[in-house]
């Protein structure tokens, strides 16, 4: 089981999300701004999130070899926080330059929602919550 932690890079990237959409759809520069500082924060928090998990793994599992499920969350959670990096950094250069993002960084962000919720599903049926 992970501490609460893992749940703030994934409420933030869904916050960035939700307010990005809104900044487009309002033509509200604000709420851009603040769509990237939840991204920013997810970002942030991904190596706290990714340590607890493997801290799990390593206390809980016992080191327990890395197979089905278990290796499909792991690949799933970093390829999660590698796409929220990805688009931290692209957001970071369109804001430098004053532009707003446009399909290609809707299309990487659809990707990240769908990978952060197979990661989830996939979290939630080892640790019991659901089942397969």
């Amino acid at each position: 089981q992970h501490p609460v932690i893992i749940h703030f890079p994934i409420a933030l990237f869904i916050a960035s999300v939700f307010f990005e959409i809104m900044a487009t759809w309002r033509k509200q520069p604000v709420l851009a701004t603040v769509a990237y500082y939840n991204l920013l924060g997810a970002a942030l928090t991904i190596p706290f999130a990714i340590g607890t998990g493997l801290g799990a793994w390593h206390w809980q599992l016992e080191g327990a070899a890395i197979k089905g499920n278990l290796r499909l969350h792991m690949i799933c959670a970093l390829t999660s926080a590698l796409l929220i990096l990805f688009l931290t950094w692209m957001r970071s250069r369109l804001r430098t330059k004053g532009d707003s993002p446009r399909a290609s960084y809707f299309a990487v962000t659809a990707l990240g929602l769908m990978m952060i919720t197979l990661t989830g599903h996939l979290g939630g049926i080892l640790s019991g919550v659901e089942t397969p």
